[in-house]
């Protein structure tokens, strides 16, 4: 079931005070019956082949070392080339079937129509990702094998977190079912408190700017520059409160539990670089990447240095820059790729490669031009620009991954020179009027996201919770009664899929 559905607001309430009235002995069997319900909505069928995949990672985890204490590697790397290949046929099977029965008509082959498509199990790319952090980190002997059964289920179906992340490593969450929960009133409060923000970004922001977005981003090539441009701007920020709004409920409904799930978000609007960026923006992935793919593929990769005869390459780049750039463009790469599948997303994953590769590439020669122009002695200019470019690059490649395909990406980014005659620029609105869209939800959405990006600016340096808790009781509970009174008459009037399920 989705958070915004009507049924969680049934269901979730329920869960937690069963939850706590029952003995601490059988609250593992209740989370693992309750998140097993949560998934059951979406299908019966897709549950019963996670319980199939949890118990054959569960075996496999068991076994990895011999009792000699020897890595037994056959079954270590079966059991990663399982994981993988079940995402892979997933994923992909219905992209490598279009282009079978395409060659297949090219050739005069016959093809049968009964093969069906493959419909994506809901949250198999986070499961699958948990999957392989746990496997290869009993390898790396970062954490022992879990015995019991029905915890280690409990962990991989955790219904929070399940269809959309965080990406939780077993080592910090799988000892939270081991722990004694009761209820505490501060966790239930920082909880609800949480779920109502991460509502408010999810029907207030991303559902109310969804509307202008996708009224560009459905038909490419019908706009003029600023209504591209908007849109692009706006896409961002939809993403980014539907995205993170769905962590903050995530996390409050966890803290309500007593769990504490990994922060995904930490203000990335307020990112310095490209790099930097991807510190603060879905925090799980990037450090996954960043421990299982970066980090292991820089390693190896030294083997490039014995290649090159010279300390120096090319005149300018170091070995070590260049199996940076190595690195960076593979981790990127499958970042895209475990996004979607097209050409698109290989893009987004070549992009944001090339932007952080010249940032290290360049990082000297952009300390110089920095220090002659004098940048570097007015900093808030110079965090205001670099806060600015990073804007700029990052909304540049959100265009790839908001369009279905390359052609569309081509024909907004097409749209973005043309149309900036004063009597074009005044057409902008009523195109947005033509697809249906009402004034006072853009503004409730343009309203709801200076908030949002207010909020962002005053947490760099202190969270705004710890603001909210401190401030004097009339103020705090103005907040409440202004978060719970947007939801209620600012939500947009059709509430839409968190865009990352479909990942």
């Amino acid at each position: 079931m989705f958070f915004t559905s009507f049924n969680f607001f049934l269901f979730f309430p329920c869960v937690v005070i069963l939850y706590y009235l029952i003995p601490h002995r059988f609250q593992w069997l209740f989370l693992l019956i309750a998140s097993s319900l949560f998934y059951a909505v979406f299908s019966w069928g897709y549950l019963l082949f996670l319980f199939v995949v949890i118990l054959l990672n569960f075996v496999i985890g068991l076994n990895i070392y011999l009792p000699n204490g020897q890595l037994n590697r056959p079954v270590y790397l079966s059991g990663i080339l399982i994981n993988i290949l079940i995402l892979c046929f997933y994923k992909y099977f219905n992209y490598l079937n279009i282009d079978i029965k395409a060659a297949a008509g090219f050739l005069h082959l016959h093809y049968p129509d009964s093969v069906l498509n493959i419909i994506f199990p809901i949250g198999l790319s986070y499961f699958v990702f948990t999957s392989l952090s746990y496997l290869i980190d009993i390898k790396r002997e970062v954490i022992k094998p879990e015995s019991h059964i029905g915890i280690f289920a409990s962990y991989f179906l955790f219904f929070p977190k399940i269809i959309q992340g965080p990406i939780e490593r077993a080592g910090r969450l799988m000892p939270q079912f081991h722990e004694t929960h009761i209820p505490e009133a501060a966790g239930i409060k920082d909880g609800l408190i949480l779920m109502a923000w991460g509502f408010f970004k999810k029907l207030v922001i991303a559902d109310n700017l969804a509307i202008p977005v996708n009224a560009v981003f459905s038909d490419p090539g019908h706009a003029n520059g600023p209504t591209s441009i908007v849109a692009i701007i706006l896409f961002g920020i939809q993403l980014y409160a539907d995205f993170s709004g769905y962590t903050d409920i995530a996390l409050g409904s966890a803290r309500i539990l007593g769990f504490d799930l990994t922060q995904n978000f930490r203000r990335p609007f307020l990112s310095k670089s490209v790099r930097d960026f991807w510190t603060r923006w879905h925090i799980s992935l990037s450090s996954w990447c960043s421990d299982y793919v970066f980090l292991p593929v820089l390693t190896y990769s030294y083997s490039l240095k014995k290649m090159l005869k010279k300390t120096k390459y090319l005149k300018s780049l170091s070995a070590e820059k260049i199996m940076y750039v190595v690195a960076a463009f593979v981790t990127f790469l499958i970042i895209g790729v475990w996004h979607g599948v097209g050409w698109n997303y290989i893009v987004v994953g070549l992009l944001f490669g090339f932007y952080v590769s010249f940032d290290i590439v360049t990082r000297d020669i952009r300390k110089k031009i920095n220090t002659g122009t004098g940048l570097l002695k007015s900093p808030q200019v110079f965090t205001a620009i670099q806060i600015f470019t990073t804007f700029l690059l990052v909304n540049f490649v959100w265009i790839f991954f908001r369009t279905a395909n390359l052609t569309n990406a081509g024909l907004l980014i097409r749209d973005l020179f043309h149309g900036w005659s004063y009597g074009e620029i005044h057409g902008h609105y009523m195109f947005y009027s033509r697809m249906g869209l009402n004034g006072a939800q853009l503004i409730a959405g343009i309203a709801a996201t200076v908030i949002l990006i207010f909020w962002d600016a005053m947490s760099e340096k202190k969270d705004m919770f710890e603001r909210i808790y401190q401030s004097p009781v009339y103020l705090r509970w103005a907040f409440y009664y202004f978060i719970t009174i947007s939801i209620i008459l600012f939500s947009a009037p059709e509430s839409r899929q968190f865009i990352y399920l479909q990942f």
